[in-house]
């Protein structure tokens, strides 16, 4: 009678283990993280062109409603320079290069809102440009102008330390590259009563973290 001999001795499942080549163990994780990575990508672009499609439509609706009120403008100036009435021209021009002056004006404040949302954004591990061109709009969307006259969130938080909360949201989290693990992460160490519990910044709302932001309780915050 013949016996198959089956090796089930542990020590040559090690060896074998032990015999596994790094480089291509390596190899295979990087062609997995290029997988996700396209596939992340492939997702994200349709947004970003349905995101673009919207703000050139947008402008260019602006662009003709800009256009049909200047004609309508300068029709009235002409209609009055023709009728005499030049005081009321004169009035009219006034009118019109305080508004052209007062739009320039705006628009060189929210050119410096952007740089500076753009300033903050710029150190932040993006998975790639599209990914990066939705946390702006949508950080940029937040700012508003305080009594100063200067950009911060609407929480009233500076625009950093809202970029910093921004990043740390478990809900923006696809917008950046995977980290790898080292521990449990950021924490908050929150005292209620007489116990002591330490909760996770990625488990926390938004709501939260731009509260505690607000009061200057997250980690490293000066």
């Amino acid at each position: 009678m013949t016996t198959e001999n089956t090796n089930t001795n542990p020590d040559n499942q090690n060896n074998d283990n032990q015999n596994i080549d790094p480089t291509i163990v390596s190899k295979d994780q990087d062609m997995i993280a290029k997988l996700v990575q396209d596939k992340l990508d492939e997702n994200l672009k349709p947004i970003k062109d349905k995101l673009d499609s919207a703000y050139t439509q947008r402008d260019e609706a602006l662009a003709k409603i800009a256009a049909y009120e200047q004609k309508e403008k300068d029709e009235n100036l002409k209609r009055l320079q023709e009728e005499g009435k030049h005081k009321e021209a004169y009035e009219l021009q006034i009118a019109e290069e305080k508004a052209k002056s007062s739009a320039l004006e705006k628009k060189n404040i929210e050119l410096t809102r952007d740089l500076s949302v753009r300033d903050a954004l710029k150190s932040l591990p993006f998975r790639n440009d599209a990914a990066s061109e939705m946390a702006y709009r949508e950080v940029v969307g937040q700012m508003m102008q305080d009594a100063k006259g200067d950009w911060v969130h609407r929480s009233g938080i500076s625009i950093r330390d809202f970029v910093k909360t921004f990043a740390e949201s478990e809900e923006q989290s696809f917008l950046f590259k995977a980290k790898e693990s080292s521990g449990g992460g950021s924490t908050i160490t929150k005292t209620s009563g007489s116990s002591t519990e330490q909760k996770s910044l990625f488990s926390m709302s938004q709501a939260e973290v731009l509260a505690l932001a607000s009061a200057g309780k997250l980690p490293n915050q000066k």
